[in-house]
């Protein structure tokens, strides 16, 4: 599970999947256009990882590299949020309707419950407190806008909640947890319960939503 973490935006470019592909960039090429980035995180982290001075993983017998690097791979392609949705509706499916769910005896079962809580890790910025969440928000927004002006400047269209010049944050924040961040740790919830990570995001979205009120109110107030 540390291992995935640590690995699993390495080398990030700063711009998503969809500008890869639609500039045609080598990663995209390499990888045809399928989960680029999550890829690339996994060849870039493994490939430095075989150096004869960063191979910690050496000493393992060769069959317990094999399952660990296997693991790892499914929990860094899970992060592709193409995927978010069809994998959520897997795992509620198992735990809700199959009560025989259990990841310390099933491989499959562990499998899919490490992918969702590296997913959890992965979007788990709206869930802290709201000062640090604040500040990683606006840091992940500005990379957002840099994607969008590069896009203008290539004459592309606007990847959506990219365009400094016309963006709803609040709208944008809220809409995100609404229907990427709530379904997902409510699922979750339903196997181990989190009342503090559901609290806080709770709370978090209620920030919004003032803010949201001020700027409909006030439209010309920036937020950052």
């Amino acid at each position: 599970i540390y291992l995935a973490a640590i690995i699993h935006d390495v080398d990030h470019p700063g711009v998503n999947n969809n500008f890869l592909s639609t500039t045609y960039d080598v990663r995209a090429i390499l990888y045809n256009d399928k989960s680029v980035l999550e890829n690339h995180h996994l060849a870039t982290a493994f490939s430095m990882m075989s150096r004869h001075d960063l191979d910690f993983l050496g000493q393992l017998p060769r069959a317990e590299f094999k399952l660990l690097r296997e693991t790892v791979i499914e929990m860094v392609l899970a992060t592709d949020l193409s995927q978010h949705f069809g994998l959520l509706a897997s795992f509620k499916n198992k735990v809700l309707l199959f009560p025989s769910f259990d990841p310390k005896e099933s491989r499959e079962d562990k499998i899919i419950l490490l992918k969702i809580l590296m997913k959890c890790a992965d979007v788990s910025n709206p869930t802290k407190e709201w000062p640090i969440y604040f500040e990683w928000a606006d840091r992940v927004l500005e990379e957002f806008m840099r994607q969008g002006d590069m896009e203008k400047s290539l004459n592309l269209p606007v990847s959506p909640f990219m365009d400094r010049d016309n963006i709803n944050i609040p709208s944008s924040q809220i809409g995100f947890m609404d229907y990427v961040l709530l379904p997902l740790f409510e699922a979750v919830n339903k196997y181990i319960e989190i009342p503090h990570i559901l609290g806080n995001l709770q709370a978090n979205r209620e920030h919004w939503f003032v803010d949201l009120v001020g700027y409909v109110l006030i439209p010309n107030e920036h937020i950052f």
